[in-house]
C-alpha cells in the first residue's frame, strides 16, 4: 500500500494503562492514529478479557492495513494474522531489552528469527544500539528495521533551581543493576556539597541507603520510592541535572523528559544514552565502572551554572527538533504510508 491512506489500522499490544515506558508509548500510538484521523481499532492483551480481546483481533484484522503488532511476545498472533491475511502489511514495534535475546531477561524462542524474517514486514525500532542487538540475536538483516524515536511530551520550561542536587529516575529492581544508580551513591563522597534524589521503588533501594550509610553520605541521599507526578514535576524543578549512568538503555527516554525540563543530563557511553546525548552538547557520557570520571562530569555541570544552563537549553531544543508528540505523529505517518521519510535522531 505504498503511499496509499490506510483504510484501517489494527493495533495489538500488551496495555496502554500504567506508567510504564510501554505503557506511554502505546497511549501515543493511539493518540497519534487519532490525530491522523485513522480508523482504528486496539486490542489490549492485559486490559482485554480474553473471549473480548480475541474478539476485536479478529474482527479487526478484516480489512486493516497496515497491522501494528506492539511488543514482541505478541508475534505468534502475527503468524495467525499471517494466515488469516497473506498479504497483510505487518509492522513489530520493538523497545529495548525485551528484543536483545539477553537470556536473564527473554532468551530468544527458537521459532521466532524465522517467524521475524517471514512473518513481519517491518520492525519499528527506538535506537540502532538496540536494532544492532536485535538483529544479531535474532539473525536479521538491518534492512527489516526502520528506527522509530520515542518522545515526550513538552511542559513550560522551568526556572533552575539553585541547590545542587542531581536527580534520578530508575526501576529499582534486583534486575536493574546496569542502571549503575549506586555508581551515583558512591560518586557522592567526591562532591562534598551535592546531593542526590533517587525516584524509584524496588528492592535495590534499600541497598542504595545501606551503601550511602557505608559512605557516611546518607544526609545527602534521598530515596522517597515511587512518588506521584506532582511531586515529579517538583524534583525535576528542584534539580541542576539528571544522572543515570545506565549501560543498558534501548532507548533512554528518561534523558528526553530531563531536557524537556532544561535539565543537562549525565549518562552512559554505552547503550542507547551514547547515542542520544551529544557528549559535551547537552550532557557527558561517561565510563559508569569510572567512578571519579562520573564525579568530574556532574562537578563541571554542579559548579558551573553557564554550561549546565548552556546544555539544558540544547537538549530541549533537540527535545523540540525531535522528539515531541507531534514528531512522533510525523513518524507514525511515514511508517504507515512507507513511502515518507521518518526523521528523528541525530
Amino acid at each position: 500500500m505504498r503511499g496509499e491512506r490506510a483504510r484501517r489500522v489494527l493495533f495489538i499490544g500488551l496495555s496502554a494503562r500504567g506508567h510504564g515506558g510501554i505503557q506511554r508509548f502505546n497511549r501515543r500510538v493511539i493518540a497519534s492514529l487519532a490525530t491522523l484521523g485513522v480508523p482504528t481499532v486496539t486490542a489490549m492483551r492485559a486490559e482485554d478479557a480474553p473471549m473480548r480481546f480475541a474478539r476485536r483481533v479478529l474482527s479487526g484484522v478484516l480489512g486493516a492495513e497496515p497491522i501494528l503488532i506492539g511488543h514482541i511476545n505478541l508475534l505468534p498472533l502475527a503468524l495467525l494474522i499471517r494466515l488469516l491475511r497473506p498479504r497483510a502489511r505487518i509492522i513489530l514495534f520493538a523497545h529495548g531489552i525485551e528484543s536483545w535475546g539477553d537470556p536473564a531477561y527473554r532468551p530468544v524462542r527458537w521459532w521466532e528469527p524465522a517467524m521475524l524474517r517471514h512473518v513481519v514486514h517491518r520492525v519499528a525500532i527506538v535506537s540502532r544500539y538496540s536494532m544492532s542487538r536485535m538483529a544479531g540475536a535474532f539473525a536479521l538483516d538491518e534492512g527489516t528495521f526502520v528506527l522509530f524515536p520515542n518522545a515526550v511530551d513538552l511542559p513550560d520550561a522551568p526556572v533552575r533551581a539553585e541547590g545542587e542536587t542531581i536527580l534520578t529516575v530508575a526501576r529499582l529492581q534486583a534486575g536493574e543493576r546496569e542502571k549503575h544508580v549506586d555508581k551515583l551513591v558512591r560518586a557522592l563522597p567526591l562532591l562534598p556539597t551535592a546531593r542526590l534524589m533517587v525516584i524509584g521503588d524496588g528492592p535495590l533501594r534499600a541497598e542504595y541507603r545501606t551503601l550511602a550509610v557505608q559512605l557516611g553520605v546518607e544526609a545527602r541521599v534521598a530515596l522517597p520510592g515511587a512518588v506521584s507526578d506532582i511531586a515529579l514535576a517538583r524534583a525535576y524543578a528542584e534539580a541542576r541535572l539528571f544522572a543515570l549512568p545506565s549501560s543498558k538503555e534501548g532507548f533512554g527516554i528518561v534523558y528526553l523528559e530531563a531536557w524537556a525540563r532544561g535539565l543537562p543530563v549525565v549518562g552512559s557511553c554505552f547503550g542507547a544514552a551514547g547515542e542520544v546525548i551529544s557528549d559535551g552538547v547537552d550532557g557527558f557520557t561517561i565510563d559508569p565502572a569510572d567512578v571519579g570520571a562520573l564525579a568530574h562530569a556532574l562537578g563541571r555541570l554542579l559548579n558551573d551554572r553557564r554550561l549546565a544552563d548552556r546544555m539544558g537549553a540544547a537538549g530541549r531544543l533537540k527535545v523540540e527538533r525531535h522528539y515531541t508528540g507531534a514528531a512522533f505523529t510525523r513518524n507514525l505517518e511515514a511508517l504507515l504510508y512507507s513511502d515518507m521519510p521518518l526523521t528523528g535522531m541525530t
